[in-house]
């Protein structure tokens, strides 16, 4: 009995697969750059590495000992009628996490603003506090490209791209405040948003009994009411009634 013709594996497969190794292996070491420790290499390279690797493939260790994760960060939002009288601030962040309490299977519902100050953050942490007084500035119509404008204007170290990403943020935060304010019941018919980033120390092990420490808020100014296209304001206004119920 005759053995079975070998298979023949067509040339564009090889390519295809010659390709997508190449690519695993350069995403590999740019990765193992961007978490190696502090020397000549990875500073020489800080611009591009962090252009490539940010947002998207950013690494967070501080899960993990020693310097697990000691700090909680939160979104609160307010809002304001066209004369500026404001609501009280609003916990978004607490609000959805009340989909993970008491669940064997916790909805992704409950994560996204948690996720999202958090990555907002690390770019926050590296512009100057000229940077981010002008985060803090009110701007009621062209909103962005107005703040664009302005923060280039500053002596700071923050290059075009990272200013492009913080605004980024910023626009997502006005369109949560914007979708959170729509499906908020108030006295105030909102005109504009306003939100602040609030990160909580956890208390120290030597202290744990004792008080928190004060937490360190990040107040953004006043922005107008934003939504992205596609936006589906009805499955939001739906989401925030389960939270609350």
């Amino acid at each position: 009995m005759s053995a079975p013709p070998a298979t023949t594996i067509p040339r564009w497969v090889k390519v295809v697969a010659g390709v997508l190794s190449l690519a695993a292996a350069a995403h590999l070491a740019v990765t193992a750059l961007w978490v190696a420790p502090s020397s000549v290499v990875p500073r020489a390279v800080s611009a591009p590495l962090s252009g490539y690797m940010e947002p998207v493939f950013q690494q967070n260790w501080s899960l993990f000992a020693p310097t697990p994760i000691r700090v909680e960060n939160s979104l609160e939002v307010r809002f304001l009628d066209a004369d500026l009288e404001a609501t009280d601030w609003v916990d978004a962040t607490a609000l959805e996490l009340t989909t993970l309490t008491h669940h064997v299977l916790p909805s992704r519902a409950g994560r996204p603003t948690r996720a999202l100050v958090t990555d907002a953050r690390a770019q926050l942490t590296r512009l100057s506090p000229e940077e981010l007084a002008v985060l803090g500035g009110h701007y009621h119509h062209d909103a962005w490209p107005r703040l664009r404008e302005a923060l280039l204007a500053v002596d700071g170290p923050s290059s075009a791209a990272r200013i492009d990403r913080v605004l980024t943020y910023d626009k997502v935060m006005a369109a949560y405040a914007t979708e959170l304010a729509r499906a908020t019941e108030t006295d105030v018919e909102p005109a504009y948003v306003q939100f602040r980033i609030v990160r909580q120390p956890a208390r120290p092990f030597a202290d744990r009994g004792g008080e928190l420490p004060e937490p360190t808020v990040l107040t953004f100014g006043r922005r107008p009411m934003y939504e992205f296209s596609g936006q589906d304001s009805e499955s939001f206004t739906a989401a925030v009634e389960r939270f609350r119920s």
